[in-house]
């Protein structure tokens, strides 16, 4: 999946905030509060629980430029959605802002240093 996908179904010009461009999507949203990624269990499981097998895609927000080769590139991982694949990838992962969507882009996790974002399609 392609990072601009994501333009179909919600704002990524900026990394303050989960913005849907369609206004029936409502965000839940939190402060983080684990010392390291962005959510807990039971907040996985509250938000992403009913989502759980899915095969998800998680995108940096932005594209990284290495100064020793000038290479540019995005950061990008999937895996099958379950607490151990997303905790390993939260504990694991340089992605500092992350969007994590399904094929379907009827959802979209969101998270940043400060707060994460989950909203599904109504």
């Amino acid at each position: 999946m392609d990072f601009s996908c994501l333009t179909q179904i919600v704002n990524t010009e900026q990394d303050l905030d989960l913005l849907p461009t369609c206004p029936d999507w409502t965000v839940v949203d939190s402060n983080i509060s684990v010392d390291h990624g962005w959510i807990t269990e039971d907040e996985f499981n509250r938000c992403l629980g009913r989502l759980i097998g899915q095969e998800v895609f998680a995108f940096e927000t932005f594209i990284r430029i290495y100064k020793s080769t000038n290479a540019q590139k995005r950061l990008e991982e999937s895996f099958v959605l379950n607490w151990p694949n997303f905790k390993k990838f939260q504990e694991t992962t340089d992605i500092l802002f992350v969007y994590v969507v399904s094929k379907q882009l009827n959802w979209v996790f969101y998270a940043n240093r400060d707060k994460w974002c989950f909203t599904i399609q109504p």
